[in-house]
């Protein structure tokens, strides 16, 4: 009898424990390993994964964002039974198409993020709204050569949906605000720092008269500023850069750079981890595309606190 009293005891115990949710298997892929925005972006996912307790992460990227071979790669060696949710940021937005299908028709769930991806396979897609951002660049740029002047823009690689958003929200400012300003320059400087410095010291030798230049991102905001240095043009012509470092914070401090688009990557990366763990329960966020917003950061404001939070790790 003693023993029967006992197992209904466990049983009741047992009963009176909820069930424990299920740990759910998250990879994230981002464009690479060699740029501090992909810090800032973890910050946000991991504090999500905090709040809900029940993740496994796997982060793991190309070593830099033009090695759009890597990065499909990545996404078909975690295209497997097991993993719940893949968070992609494509390095180039019709390439991943097909692998991006290929993981979605075995039940993973994909969230793109910071980069647009075509096709319907993904659930949701959390970004910058980019061509505003491009746009707000222009502002800033053609009111500091009072609208008129010539202007180069220099891109990271083709296909990279974020940044192509970005220049061409650029050129639709220019040719409707501004159109004294000429785009005399408009290429692409290649995905990494050492290719982007190179790309940009050749514009900088072909276009030795540019008023005024805008880059996409990152590395090519850190390429030109170390073109603009070795040329002697640093504080010379008017820079309007995108993303945030301390390389490119002394370059503001110093004046060498005239304005930083500053995204927000940890909400993103915020938003996009409850979006794969809300679409892997099955309960998918209304919204396909969630849109967060850049701001302008100047000499003028970079002191305050709202603006310190988005530029510090």
């Amino acid at each position: 009898m003693k023993k029967w009293i006992l197992l209904l005891l466990s049983y009741i115990a047992l009963a009176a424990c909820p069930v424990s949710a299920k740990d759910l298997d998250v990879v994230f892929i981002p464009k690479s390993r060699d740029q501090v925005f992909w810090t800032f972006m973890r910050q946000g996912v991991e504090r999500a994964m905090r709040e809900d307790g029940h993740v496994q992460l796997t982060w793991r990227g190309p070593a830099h964002n033009d090695d759009v071979d890597s990065q499909i790669e990545i996404l078909r060696i975690y295209s497997r039974v097991g993993v719940d949710a893949v968070i992609i940021a494509a390095t180039d937005r019709s390439r991943l198409v097909a692998p991006v299908e290929y993981a979605a028709a075995l039940g993973i769930k994909v969230i793109a993020v910071d980069s647009a991806l075509d096709g319907k396979a993904h659930t949701n897609f959390i970004t910058t709204n980019n061509f505003a951002a491009g746009r707000l660049a222009a502002e800033r740029l053609a009111g500091l050569l009072n609208r008129q002047g010539s202007v180069a823009i220099l891109r990271t690689i083709e296909g990279s949906g974020s940044t192509e958003e970005r220049a061409e929200g650029f050129i639709d400012y220019m040719k409707k605000n501004a159109p004294r300003i000429n785009i005399v320059a408009d290429e692409y400087g290649g995905g990494t720092r050492g290719k982007a410095a190179r790309g940009a010291a050749l514009m900088l030798e072909k276009h030795p008269g540019l008023d005024g230049i805008f880059a996409v991102n990152e590395s090519t905001s850190d390429g030109m500023l170390r073109a603009l240095r070795q040329a002697g043009f640093a504080g010379k012509k008017r820079f309007v850069a995108f993303d945030t470092t301390d390389f490119l914070l002394d370059g503001l401090s110093k004046q060498e750079i005239n304005g930083l688009m500053v995204q927000d990557p940890r909400q993103m990366g915020y938003l996009s981890m409850k979006a794969a763990l809300a679409a892997a329960r099955g309960a998918a966020m209304k919204d396909q595309t969630i849109l967060t917003d850049a701001v302008m950061v100047t000499r003028d404001n970079y002191g305050k606190p709202e603006i310190q939070a988005l530029l510090v790790p």
